[in-house]
């Protein structure tokens, strides 16, 4: 072997320990996007374990932990990615969006609002309105709720969480026309979580259309509750109950 190969080896070797956490921390991400939630959360453990990991994939850890209902775990990782002074600012605001989420979690709600609106000053992004939107209207500040959400809903009206979120605010403001066809537009666009179907279907059977609203109900009931879903499984299926539903 070559001077110069020997050169790039040992960069090489010195590169990998260097960014061992990093590198794990890669696969630990690759892990999340292919749905493999609780095995992405040991590999970021390990990865942790292993060193100092990047701003983003600290954040990164500390949403996975969050998702899986880990708390405190989630708001002591944040809280160190923070203060990472390294740290880009437009990391650092998604950072700090993420420990709003933990602070709505914690109970914490108006907090967590004031944070996301610092975070969407600074930075416009989908994701963000989508936060501040859910976040208000579950504040419930009818006049504060709909107008973040008309003001997300100009600024991307083919997301569908921002769709969710502008329907929620209609019917919170009690104008049950307009909350219908938002979630009739929503409908069209396939949701993936269930926050859309049970959300629709409470206003369907407040409307009288009680069959249908049973049926987006249960829909929901098929789809991926997490930590972080607006209602837990438990308390989805007891809705549904309430209203009538049979459980199989």
């Amino acid at each position: 072997m070559g001077k110069l190969a020997w050169i790039l080896l040992i960069v090489i070797v010195i590169y990998i320990v260097v960014r061992r956490a990093d590198i794990v921390a890669a696969i630990a991400n690759a892990q999340y996007r292919w749905g493999n939630v609780e095995k992405a959360y040991k590999t970021y453990c390990f990865a942790d374990r292993l060193g100092k990991m990047k701003p983003y994939n600290s954040a990164a850890y500390g949403y996975i932990a969050l998702r899986l209902g880990k708390l405190e775990e989630a708001r002591a990782i944040l809280a160190k990615a923070s203060m990472d002074a390294l740290a880009k600012e437009s990391e650092k605001m998604r950072i700090k969006a993420m420990r709003a989420l933990v602070f709505w979690k914690d109970g914490q709600i108006d907090l967590a609002i004031e944070m996301m609106e610092e975070v969407l000053e600074k930075f416009k992004t989908s994701a963000y309105y989508e936060n501040l939107g859910l976040l208000c209207v579950l504040g419930g500040d009818r006049e504060k709720a709909l107008k973040v959400c008309l003001e997300a809903y100009d600024y991307n009206s083919d997301d569908m969480i921002i769709v969710d979120n502008l329907a929620e605010a209609y019917a919170l403001n009690e104008d049950y026309e307009n909350a219908k066809a938002t979630y009739e537009k929503l409908m069209e666009m396939e949701p993936y979580f269930p926050e859309a179907y049970y959300g629709y279907g409470l206003l369907l059977i407040k409307l009288g259309e009680k069959e249908r609203g049973l049926e987006l109900i249960k829909k929901s009931l098929d789809l991926n509750f997490t930590f972080i879903s607006v209602l837990s499984r438990d308390e989805v299926e007891k809705l549904y109950v309430e209203n009538g539903g049979k459980l199989d």
